[in-house]
């Protein structure tokens, strides 16, 4: 006994929304900043706020994340102090005599001293051994006559590999069935 599928019954679509409060479609009229707009004494009043200064804007230039200025005037004057002493070593030990290099060497060091971004300390770090370590040097000398005699040994060499080859028979083969090869 087989009996039939029913096709399925189409779910209904959703009644479409009403407006509980058709006044509150169009909030134009009833937003401040859209009502001053409409004068010219608003949009002189939105002019002036827009360029006002901020009583607080936020973090100063060139204070790190995380301190206020007032933390960082103790800090950075002990990188000042730290960096003289650093400096002062750098020109007796490596000579130093230039007053802008000193200078670079001097704000490297306060930079690295300081608290702040990783890449800044890492340029500063980067400055300071370029200018005091010497990078080694590559040797990139290959002068033709190198090179012709090494041509000139592998020459020999094989040379002396064929008179080898020409006096030594061979190893001994053991043709006996038993041998097992590995």
């Amino acid at each position: 006994m087989t009996t039939e599928k029913q096709p399925r019954a189409r779910r209904q679509k959703k009644p479409p929304k009403v407006v509980k409060m058709p006044q509150k479609g169009n909030p134009k009229e009833k937003n401040h900043f859209w009502r001053m707009m409409q004068t010219e004494e608003g949009r002189a009043q939105r002019r002036a706020w827009a360029t006002k200064p901020r009583k607080n804007p936020g973090r100063p230039k060139g204070v790190p994340d995380g301190y206020t200025r007032e933390m960082m005037i103790p800090i950075r004057k002990q990188a000042m102090k730290d960096a003289e002493t650093v400096v002062d070593i750098m020109k007796k030990d490596f000579g130093v005599e230039d007053e802008l290099a000193q200078e670079a060497l001097r704000t490297a060091v306060i930079i690295m001293r300081e608290p702040g971004q990783a890449r800044e300390k890492l340029a500063a770090a980067r400055m300071i051994l370029d200018f005091t370590k010497s990078k080694p040097v590559a040797k990139s000398e290959v002068s033709v006559g190198k090179a012709e005699e090494f041509l000139a040994s592998l020459l020999l060499a094989e040379i002396h590999h064929d008179n080898e080859e020409e006096q030594f028979d061979g190893p001994e083969v053991n043709e006996d069935p038993e041998t097992p090869l590995h």
